[in-house]
């Protein structure tokens, strides 16, 4: 069918997936209409607004380095960027027992050499310890990672100490890195996802792992901007619009009815929902299919984020990271978001968030804030005169995919064995692990998939 006379394309879910496959077929002329079953959109990257503070919380805290290009166009695409800070080099303070190190790129070395001072300076390993690391990158540079390789069978800890790492550069810096984006920890992860992380974000160009962040809540970001990119452009985003699932018919799909019963009826669907919701919507027959079927094996890690608002600054950096200790990463969202103090509010939020939190996905609000004021005491001195004006928890059960050892196998691609469908989703093929990157590049590739179909 030629794309003058099929030009409609339902999509749904509203994450970032299918935000991003919604923009970009809006961008090439076809008709959109996008549903999600919340009244808001976003998936895993949004926000809320606190009832007792009025201050827009972000579900889980979300920073992107600037390797990610496609996440990146997506802002620019959607009018988005002035509303997030990119410095042009990694910087980031980290903490151990009370002394301060830095990761920190150099602002006057060329090309990718410019991230050796971050490796040479950092002053929470030994001598002998940075040479290791020296030498760890060289190997990482030098691998050589393709579909079906061993490094997808292997953990990253075994390829790292394979290649002369030791436990003190794996807790004070492989994993420094690896747990917050990769959501778990070193020893679970694969080789070819650790390499990839690396490869792509120190070896490359100083600005490739300068860490990003937003200064307004991820609703805000990305969902509403979004939006009105799809309906400017003759879209229509339906939202707290719950769909029971695809209708099919002799092996395509020739609508998707709601929970309400109404039928919706386009030339090509698209399905950017997680794997386990996917599954829902499909009968049973074709879910069971050998195409369908690997997807179920997808496994999820828990991301907690502990928000405490202190009465007074305890905290200048606008994130640090925190070695030998339950916090991992704090952020501090007063300054992120740049918000003035002012002779009513001179008081400071703070975020904790805690990557691969099995050890916390299960403790109840009062055995969570025990452990972290606690240590948000210990580690900072101002937090412990200051007192906690609100403090509230924010539990990601499902956040995101893990990239385990053999977990690349059950990713799926874009495009289905069923007639006029399509997927999109951080979980599917994207090249990436479970990222914001990942997730807009599943839709910008479903988008593309979905023009080819249309176009034959």
């Amino acid at each position: 069918m030629s794309t003058q006379s099929a030009r409609h394309v339902a999509i749904v879910g509203g994450g970032l997936a299918g935000l991003s496959a919604g923009v970009a077929l809006s961008e090439q002329g076809f008709q959109v209409t996008l549903f999600e079953k919340r009244p808001f959109l976003g998936g895993r990257a949004y926000s809320f607004s606190d009832p007792e503070t009025g201050v827009e919380v972000d579900n889980g805290q979300h920073v992107f380095v600037g390797a990610c290009s496609s996440y990146m166009q997506f802002l620019h695409k959607i009018g988005a960027w002035q509303n997030v800070r990119m410095p042009g080099r990694l910087e980031a303070r980290v903490i151990r027992n009370g002394e301060s190190a830095w990761l920190r790129a150099s602002s006057w070395i060329p090309g990718s050499a410019a991230n050796l001072p971050a490796l040479l300076g950092y002053g929470h390993i030994s001598l002998r310890g940075r040479l290791r690391l020296l030498y760890g990158m060289l190997r990482i540079r030098l691998a050589r990672r393709k579909p079906g390789s061993p490094l997808e069978q292997e953990t990253f800890e075994g390829w790292l100490r394979r290649h002369g790492q030791t436990d003190e550069t794996l807790s004070r810096f492989w994993n420094l890195i690896v747990l917050p984006a990769l959501n778990d920890d070193i020893s679970d992860v694969s080789a070819d996802a650790g390499l990839m992380l690396f490869q792509t974000a120190l070896l490359g160009a100083p600005s490739k792992a300068a860490i990003g962040y937003p200064v307004v809540g991820l609703s805000r970001l990305s969902g509403d901007a979004a939006e009105r990119f799809i309906t400017e452009n003759g879209g229509e985003v339906r939202k707290a619009a719950d769909v029971a699932g695809f209708r099919t018919e002799n092996g395509s799909v020739r609508g998707i009815e709601l929970t309400s019963g109404e039928l919706v009826e386009a030339n090509a669907y698209v399905s950017a929902v997680p794997a386990v919701a996917m599954a829902d919507l499909l009968p049973e027959n074709l879910i069971e299919q050998e195409f369908f079927s690997p997807a179920s094996e997808i496994e999820t890690a828990p991301i907690v984020g502990v928000h405490i608002w202190y009465d007074r600054p305890v905290l200048d950096d606008r994130f640090v990271a925190v070695l030998d200790s339950p916090l991992q990463w704090v952020f501090n969202i007063t300054r992120m978001h740049e918000r003035e103090a002012d002779e009513h509010d001179s008081g400071q939020h703070i975020a904790i968030s805690l990557s691969g939190a099995w050890q916390w996905k299960d403790l109840g609000k009062a055995e969570l804030r025990e452990v972290f004021v606690a240590e948000m005491a210990r580690v900072f001195p101002e937090a412990d005169d200051a007192a906690i004006t609100r403090f509230i928890i924010v539990k990601m059960l499902d956040a995101t995919f893990r990239v385990v050892p053999g977990s690349e196998q059950n990713r799926l691609p874009q495009e289905t064995p069923i007639g006029g469908l399509f997927l999109a989703g951080d979980w599917t093929r994207t090249g990436w692990p479970s990222t914001m990157e990942s997730a807009v590049r599943s839709g910008n590739l479903a988008a593309d998939a979905v023009t080819r179909y249309l176009s034959t």
